[in-house]
């Protein structure tokens, strides 16, 4: 077997000695030197490929390749990319192979359900749509089935195993607080809802389209955390948006100067950002301070149970690779 670091540093040196030409490694597309069987590991009886790899982080690729300043940066960046995909997808399949052992199940109709939501939220229920994106990325609509499935049973399998009622000890929020007193240094403020369309899950009209849409309804008068539930292509869309508290240098230039310079309880228009596109509103603005205990209690909370469930499922998934068979290739 041919270990997993020695594979990666081999194919680095054959990209440094100038077999790819700097434009060629600047594309997320670009050829990666993989053992010839084309296998990058075997978990129980399932083959993860190098295309599985390339396929699952092209958008990563896309992104590293766009913000390098030089070839080395790229290359480094690519091989902690690819290395960090075949980890997930690892755990991935263990989890899958976990939940089929243990016998569980839920309906079918789960699945179609959460497959027309998909479709409703980021084609706008055009079956069309979906089918021209999923023939451009050479996926078949069992495949985009199959990996909403699959994403249905990994989010259920780590709700199963690792505890979501997690305790944090009031000792334990006041000893976070007092030995992180920099953290809970704020400047300027302002508590924040944020609507995103994602250009990386949209095309360039239909990111317009939907933006469009949703400012549409903010002017009619619609609650912005139900346009931003609606419309909102992040994850706080399930929190109508909401980001909290948001320091000046948590955001980039263009979005700093919107939402800085907006008037409490106002709402801005579409701001484009590298083809992505944001709707922001402004409910409430602070000056710089210290945040007191009890402004951060909720903060503290969340960063000692995030990291207590890391924990937890670094254990679980541990068990899992233990109690499974992982190759290399």
């Amino acid at each position: 077997m041919i270990g997993k670091h020695l594979y990666r540093w081999a194919w680095l040196a054959v990209a440094a000695v100038g077999l790819f030409p700097a434009s060629a490694l600047f594309r997320a597309s670009a050829q990666v030197p993989v053992p010839f069987n084309g296998i990058q590991a075997i978990v129980n009886d399932t083959v993860i490929s190098r295309d599985q790899v390339l396929g699952a982080a092209q958008r990563e690729l896309a992104a590293a390749g766009r913000a390098a300043t030089s070839e080395q940066q790229y290359l480094t960046r690519r091989a902690k990319i690819l290395d960090d995909q075949l980890e997930i997808l690892i755990d991935r399949q263990l989890i899958l192979d976990e939940f089929k052992e243990k016998g569980y199940s839920f309906p079918e109709s789960y699945v179609d359900d959460q497959v027309r939501e998909r479709i409703r939220r980021q084609f706008g229920g055009d079956r069309v749509a979906l089918t021209k994106t999923l023939r451009a990325e050479n996926r078949t609509f069992e495949q985009f089935k199959k990996e909403e499935r699959d994403d249905m049973i990994t989010y259920q399998m780590n709700a199963r195993f690792i505890r979501d009622e997690i305790i944090i000890s009031p000792k334990k929020i006041q000893n976070y607080y007092q030995t992180n007193q920099a953290r809970f240094q704020m400047g300027n403020r302002v508590k924040l809802r944020m609507i995103v369309i994602d250009r990386s899950k949209h095309s360039a009209e239909d990111g317009a389209r939907l933006a469009n849409q949703a400012l549409a309804k903010l002017k009619e008068g619609t609650d912005f955390g139900k346009v931003a539930t609606e419309f909102s292509d992040d994850v706080r869309r399930y929190k109508g948006g909401d980001r909290g508290w948001t320091e000046e240098n948590s955001l980039n230039e263009a979005l700093r100067q919107v939402a800085f310079n907006l008037p409490a309880g106002q709402t801005s228009d579409i701001v484009e950002v590298q083809g992505s596109r944001f709707i922001l509103k402004v409910e409430e603005k602070q000056q710089s301070g210290i945040r007191s205990l009890a402004e951060a209690r909720q903060e503290i909370v969340t960063i000692l149970k995030d990291s207590e469930r890391q924990r937890l499922q670094k254990q679980w998934l541990a068990k899992l690779r233990k109690k499974g068979f992982v190759r290399y290739f």
